[in-house]
């Protein structure tokens, strides 16, 4: 009998031949963030053998790792009744004050018994042991799950995030405000897999000052969620504020996130991303109207990734309250778009208006001034 971590995966399982591709990196993310070196894949859950006995940072650590559907700390062991019921016995003695409930679950179709009566059999024992068993109206489940010559016992299972391990499936820019609504799209976008790096423009004369915001604070949270090296590009926007005043007000936050797409276009093309990530909302402010967003989605030579599109602010915050980056967000700072927000901005900026005002202010030459000033933070 061994104490381990049981984890399943939920959506991987469905994948078909490329499978084993999800499941190794799930591995590979598992003992980044736990710090584990010993994790085995058995017959479609994974084993963590704990090599310390801090379970809870072990346990905090998997609740925030993309692609784990639920685990437990359990006990790893032969599959006949008298091991099954020796080692609930001995090892789960503070249970016998609880009303307890079995539900056993079989891997192994060729097992003699079937479930149920793995189940009647295994609490017969543990009545005569003095342990209270009620179907119906049960405190506490105990999961017994028969494998090919070996079994699991769980007790308490734990939900996980579900999705894909990070690095599963591309890597994207996120272009980070300081907002709710961007962190909240860069995690969704890891939850589906991808690799996830930051573009922040500010209004800091310098970029080291951005390391005193924030903005730093928010990409350390979701670096939480993020196994892999997360690189964060700081660019200050005075370049495009020198010229701004040559702008009509009404147009110049959608001219100016047209600026943005821009300096990531070259950011992609020097590092291979494969589409950028915004937090936009339909309808949600006026630069977000659908009008809008097809006036700045055209300065992209890349597909733009929008996973909020359609929800509302309120579920954008009860996101960012679940993610845990909505406190940080809510602080007091100069984000870029409110700098350069209009009191009332058009909503309806045409495509030709807009890069006519881009050669007027001979937006490259923005752009690459701009670039010469780019720092990068990595995490």
């Amino acid at each position: 009998m061994e104490q381990i971590f049981n984890i399943h995966f939920g959506e991987i399982a469905l994948k078909g031949k490329n499978r084993r591709i999800f499941v190794q990196k799930l591995i590979d993310n598992i003992k980044s963030t736990t710090g584990s070196k010993k994790i085995k894949s058995i017959q479609g859950r994974l084993l963590l053998y704990p090599e310390k006995k801090d379970s809870e940072a072990i346990a905090k650590a998997l609740e925030k790792t993309f692609g784990i559907e639920w685990f437990s700390e359990s006990f790893y062991t032969g599959n006949s009744l008298e091991e099954l019921s020796k080692v609930i016995i001995k090892r789960c003695k503070d249970l016998k004050e609880s009303i307890i409930k079995l539900e056993t679950k079989r891997s192994d179709k060729t097992y003699p018994l079937t479930s149920p009566e793995i189940n009647q059999k295994v609490g017969l024992a543990l009545e005569k042991a003095g342990f209270k068993i009620d179907i119906k109206n049960p405190q506490k489940i105990i999961y017994i799950e028969i494998l090919k010559g070996s079994a699991i016992i769980s007790i308490d299972k734990k939900r996980g995030l579900g999705g894909l391990p990070v690095g599963s499936s591309g890597r994207v820019l996120s272009l980070l405000s300081g907002g709710i609504d961007s962190p909240v799209a860069s995690w969704l976008m890891m939850k589906r897999g991808c690799t996830v790096d930051f573009l922040h423009l500010h209004a800091f004369p310098t970029n080291e000052k951005v390391m005193e915001s924030k903005i730093i604070r928010l990409v350390k949270k979701l670096k939480e969620y993020h196994p892999q090296k997360i690189k964060l590009f700081l660019v200050p926007y005075g370049a495009f504020y020198e010229k701004s005043f040559e702008i009509n007000p009404r147009n110049e936050l959608v001219v100016f996130r047209r600026f943005i797409l821009h300096i990531a276009n070259i950011l992609a093309e020097k590092n291979g991303y494969l589409g950028f990530v915004m937090g936009d909302s339909i309808g949600q402010v006026a630069s977000q109207t659908i009008e809008n967003l097809y006036t700045t989605s055209k300065a992209a030579d890349y597909p733009i990734y929008r996973p909020l599109i359609g929800y509302d602010k309120k579920e954008i915050i009860n996101l960012a309250e679940k993610v845990g980056t909505y406190k940080i967000s809510i602080e007091k700072y100069k984000d870029c778009c409110s700098l350069v927000a209009e009191k009332h901005p058009s909503t309806r900026v045409k495509l030709e208006t807009a890069r006519i005002i881009e050669k007027n202010i001979q937006i490259e030459d923005i752009v690459n001034k701009a670039m010469r000033n780019m720092s990068i933070v990595e995490f």
